[in-house]
């Protein structure tokens, strides 16, 4: 009787340990899946003040090399395949898959190549429409006497300042990350509104609607879903035709 007691115990014990391991088992994957989940949600930008999330599209990644590097433009577009290209007079920008840049870095060339390049992220918005970064970040002024302060945060962030966009919008300025700035121009962007000191401050987010039917437009900020403009200084959602403002600029949509 006593080993038939034990035993029973035994298998109950045992039982217990395969169920607390089974629901440790269950709450680790669960733990795993949430922190994936987290980690996928963790991307956001900043429009009228409102944080917009974006979800990171790992398998495309976008490369921006400055124009006067047109050698190694060359040879990165000679070793991978271009899915997309964003017209800009600063940066030859393509959007490559994951692949192709695992290809490219194991180029001899590229630990030297390398050193000229940004490289910016893909992203899908809340709405699954695929977006790409771009070197370009637009930052508003308070008032006018902070165009020193931006200058300072542009020194700070290694970044280029290229000025306001006209005297349309004499309080928006355009900048850009170099191959030495340390943080993407989505980090850029969002820590220079969180300091407060800036109206608003939005990274350069090409879609591929807009790459697709703009007509007779040559700089980055027609590829933008940030930077296009009516005469009103009031941003345009979707393209139209007639006279805008991209870049500063006064262009003719047909």
């Amino acid at each position: 009787m006593y080993h038939q007691k034990n035993t029973y115990f035994c298998i109950v014990k045992l039982l217990n340990i395969k169920i607390m391991r089974r629901n440790f088992v269950l709450m680790l994957l669960l733990n795993i899946s949430c922190s994936i989940h987290v980690m996928a949600q963790t991307d956001y930008y900043y429009y009228q003040g409102n944080k917009i999330p974006l979800t990171l599209n790992e398998n495309k990644v976008c490369v921006s090399i400055p124009k006067d590097r047109d050698i190694i433009s060359e040879r990165i577009r000679e070793n991978v395949h271009a899915l997309i290209t964003i017209k800009d007079e600063t940066f030859d920008i393509i959007v490559i898959s994951r692949s192709d840049f695992e290809k490219l870095a194991s180029l001899d060339s590229w630990k030297e190549d390398a050193k000229s390049v940004v490289l910016t992220s893909s992203y899908y918005t809340e709405d699954k429409k695929e977006v790409y970064e771009t070197p370009y970040l637009n930052v508003k002024l308070k008032k006018e006497e902070d165009a020193n302060l931006l200058d300072s945060y542009a020194e700070k962030y290694r970044l280029r300042n290229l000025g306001s966009f006209s005297q349309y919008l004499p309080l928006w300025y355009i900048l850009h990350v170099t191959p030495d700035s340390d943080k993407s121009p989505l980090e850029c962007a969002n820590e220079l509104y969180e300091s407060g000191y800036f109206a608003s401050s939005v990274p350069d987010l090409a879609a591929n609607s807009l790459l697709t039917s703009v007509r007779n437009i040559s700089t980055v900020k027609t590829n933008s879903s940030i930077g296009v403009y009516n005469l009103h200084g009031q941003r345009i959602n979707g393209l139209q035709k007639g006279l805008i403002i991209v870049g500063g600029k006064k262009i003719m949509v047909k």
